[in-house]
Parts: C-alpha cells; structure tokens; sequence
C-alpha cells in the first residue's frame, strides 16, 4: 500500500519532470484556432491557455452557457447539429473539438470543415476500446463493441468511434484524435473526483471500493489543454492515449494522496468489490472513479500512454490537482456541495461498512 510519504515523493518528482520543458511562445503571429464548444469544462482552461501564448481563438456554440467568459474572443453563435451557417467561407489553422458525441455531429462539421482548416483535432475516449485485455493497452489495441454489428452500435464509446473513423476519412494525415481517461480538475461538475475529495476532507471513517493496489488512471483538464494546444503548435498528427499520471498509481496512492492536503482526521476501510455489487452498487455511480481489475476491465487502469509522453505531455502531482479541485469544490454553491452527482451518501456509507464490519 502507498504511503503518505511514497506519495509526496513521487508528486514532487512527476513535477519536476513537468517543469524541465518549455515549449516555444507564439507571439502577433500565433495560430487560429475554431472551437467547437469552448465554454464547458475542457473549454475555458483550453481557451484560456491558447490565449496566454498568442493564439487567436474563435468559438461556435450556442451561446447559452457561460457566454461572457472571453470578451476578447470571437464568437460564433450557431448548433452543431443543425446550423453550422457562421462557420461557413471561414478557414482557420486548426479546429478543437470537445464536443462531438455522435457520428452525425461530426459528419456536419467535418464535411463544413475539411477544406478550411490544415488540422482537426476530436477529443474521444478511453472508452472506444474493444475491452481492456491486451497486454499492452496501446492505441493500436482494438476498438468498437465485439461480435455486434456497427448497424446496431450505440452508447458513448461506439459513437466516438464512428465519429474518429469520420474524422480520420476527411482529414487523413491532418488528424489528431486524443484518447483521455476521467477528466479532473477545477470545474469538473461531474463529481467522479470531486466525491474523493469532498469526502476526504469531511474526514471520518471511509469506505474505500476494491483493493488498495487497483490502479487508477486520469488525467487533469489543464494538462490536458496545455497539450492539446502544443500538439497543434507542432503540427502533430495521430492518436494518442492521454492518460496520466506520469507514474503508475493505485486506489492507495490515490486516497492518501489527497488526505495529505487535507488537516481532516480520517481513515480507510477497503471493502470488497463482490461485497459492495452485492449490495446493489456499481461502479461509476455510486462507487466512482476507478473499475475493478478484472474480466474485460483488466487493464483498464494500466493504459500505454507512453506515445502522449513522447510527444510532450506532462502531468501536474496530484497534490496539486487535489488542493485545486478542492478549492474549486469549497467555493461552489452550497446546493452542489451537498448533493453530488455521483458517489455515497453519508447514510448509505455507514450503512455498507456495518454491513461489511458484520459481514467479517
């Protein structure tokens, strides 16, 4: 089981590490940049990044959320999936694209954007993978639903799928498709990190899911950008899996990683997998973050992202990560803060470790 002390050790090196390069700052001269999208939660860090080094940005959304954030942008009102008409007689250097779903949105603006920009970049996921067996869980390693036919494929992962194929047809060598895991950070509403350090911080006794040696993958929003702006800058192309940290990490080392910024009193107690299924959990949902390490998801916490490493990307320590996110959290409604979209109630969680304490 990692320690405390394991873990600022290695925090402190993967910074170190992150800090030893730096990229070439774009001046009057930087690129232009469309993003689809661009006010969510990828967007603003994005944008914002872009800016700092120069870049022009340009954004095409709807309008409706967070539409004041970036006076000095441009911005284009407009729907993916029907009216793509401001895009129209532009060209850009490169387009982002955060928000493609399914194989339809793409299709539009793909078509729209084929000849009016040098590069695409869409941001998939980890979940296009056929399953998490291979030994080496490569971006070469298969992808799409087995033994269905595509005609009957549906869901997050098979749609990205059919949306890069897309992407890969029009754009050929001009594209550049990134694989992320859980996303985290400032701003995350989806709470799937978010509940570890909420609870954390609250302190007490806390259920753990699993085993302290599962390994966990993800990757932070700022990391994320930085490199998807420095891939473009370098007129990178390909696939790549984005995810961090930069060393192998376990459920232990994630839970004691963020109590070492807390001042909270707590403790663990790891409770079985088959135990917590039984009782009607799942994961994702009420036990989020990370799946057991085992049957298709054997390695679904051990992906290859030495291809991402070699091209540049760096990963921020998780105490940094933690301390941010949590500050983020702390500064939210008091509505948000109390009701997650993800994870155990407090009830609940007492409920399952009597449970488990009798169970034993």
């Amino acid at each position: 089981m990692s320690t405390r002390r394991d873990f600022l050790s290695a925090s402190l090196g993967a910074g170190l590490i992150g800090m030893a390069g730096s990229a070439k700052v774009f001046g009057q001269s930087g690129m232009e940049i469309l993003v689809l999208g661009g006010t969510g939660f990828i967007g603003p860090h994005l944008v914002q990044y872009a800016m700092d080094r120069g870049h022009k940005i340009t954004l095409f959304n709807r309008g409706r959320t967070n539409s004041h954030l970036f006076p000095e942008a441009e911005k284009l009102v407009g729907d993916r999936n029907s009216d793509l008409a401001a895009l129209e007689g532009r060209k850009w250097d490169a387009v982002i694209d955060n928000s493609g779903y399914t194989p339809q949105q793409v299709e539009l603006s793909v078509n729209l954007l084929k000849n009016a920009c040098d590069q695409y970049l869409f941001t998939s996921t980890r979940a296009v993978y056929t399953d998490y067996t291979q030994s080496i869980m490569d971006e070469d390693a298969p992808v799409g639903p087995k033994d269905i036919p595509e005609s009957e494929w549906e869901g997050y992962g098979p749609n990205k799928v059919l949306a890069e194929r897309i992407v890969q047809t029009a754009f050929g060598a001009r594209t550049l498709i990134t694989r992320p895991p859980v996303i985290v950070g400032p701003g995350d509403r989806t709470d799937r990190f978010t509940y570890w350090v909420d609870r954390i911080d609250d302190g007490g006794n806390i259920l753990v899911q699993g085993d302290p040696s599962d390994p966990i993958q993800f990757v932070d929003v700022r990391d994320l950008s930085e490199f998807y702006v420095r891939l473009l800058e370098n007129s990178v192309s390909g696939i790549f899996n984005t995810e961090g940290p930069g060393f192998a990490m376990n459920a232990a080392g994630l839970v004691h990683g963020i109590r070492a910024v807390t001042s909270t009193p707590s403790s663990f107690t790891w409770v079985d997998w088959d135990f917590l299924t039984g009782e009607g959990e799942t994961p994702q949902d009420s036990l989020p973050f990370w799946q057991p390490p085992r049957g298709r998801y054997l390695n679904y916490g051990r992906m290859d992202n030495s291809r991402a490493i070699s091209k540049g990307m760096t990963f921020r320590p998780l105490a940094v990560i933690a301390k941010d996110t949590l500050d983020w959290h702390r500064a939210r409604p008091a509505e948000e803060q109390d009701k997650l979209r993800v994870g155990l109630t407090r009830e609940r969680e007492a409920t399952l470790l009597w449970k488990w304490q009798d169970a034993r």
